[in-house]
């Protein structure tokens, strides 16, 4: 394990040299993860402490910003989001803040970070304003820090969809439509989301990776997929089951 998570520190230009032995089976045994799905191999990750949070925990890249939180306050994370203050947990790790239209003032008072993290929250923007969301969690980075955005990912609804099976894997889309809606209609809960919170965009790694490009910002941009040695379900997958995930270095 530890060859392992200095083999991908060494690519982006960090090194490690003591890795606590937590004597539990290792997520790198290969001949024992091949056997298991791609959802299990990232939730055993994630269980034993692999993955991207780990290599942030070992080199000391410890503070980290999560964009659209939803309320969901994790200890390990400052947050940013349009709730009121009063109905969110841990006040103190908790900025209430519109990314897109706040002046930059107000965007410096947040302070830089080691990582910033969006999660199912980049479909909520248009193309256009997709960038400008890059550009200001890049000015939130500390040097070579990472950006990791997750979204549904297009290419599994669209196969879902021409399989004919999507209406048996998300029900969630019941809070919108009614169950005997044709598959069109699944997908296009998918598409456009609830009314609350609409999706203004469709993203495939491509896409994402596309985005991240076009800004100018980033470097080493990639997809992380469930197989990935940087793979960890929440911390970096938290739909594993229907999202795409990338991550970025600020340039």
């Amino acid at each position: 394990m530890r060859k392992a998570l200095n083999r991908i520190l060494n690519k982006f230009g960090l090194h490690i040299f003591k890795i606590k032995d937590n004597k539990q089976p290792e997520p790198g045994n290969r001949s024992a993860m091949n056997m298991l799905s791609d959802k299990d191999q990232a939730k055993l990750k994630g269980e034993f402490g692999g993955g991207l949070k780990e290599i942030l925990l070992q080199s000391g890249k410890t503070r980290w910003l999560d964009i659209g939180s939803g309320g969901n306050i994790e200890n390990d994370f400052f947050y940013v989001d349009t709730f009121p203050e009063e109905i969110v947990k841990n006040k103190d790790r908790y900025y209430r803040l519109d990314l897109i239209n706040s002046p930059e003032n107000q965007l410096k008072k947040l302070g830089t970070y080691d990582l910033v993290r969006m999660q199912h929250v980049f479909e909520h923007f248009t193309s256009e304003d997709g960038r400008k969301v890059l550009g200001r969690a890049a000015s939130l980075l500390n040097p070579d820090g990472y950006i990791l955005i997750t979204t549904p990912d297009l290419r599994k609804y669209a196969d879902l969809y021409s399989s004919g099976k999507i209406r048996h894997h998300f029900p969630w889309a019941l809070t919108r439509i009614d169950a005997d809606s044709p598959d069109s209609f699944y997908f296009s809960v998918f598409s456009h989301s609830v009314p609350f919170e609409a999706h203004h965009w469709c993203y495939d790694a491509e896409g994402l990776i596309y985005q991240l490009d076009q800004t100018n910002l980033f470097k080493n941009i990639q997809e992380v997929k469930l197989h990935d040695e940087l793979a960890n379900i929440p911390f970096t997958h938290n739909r594993p089951n229907e999202d795409v995930c990338v991550i970025a270095q600020l340039k």
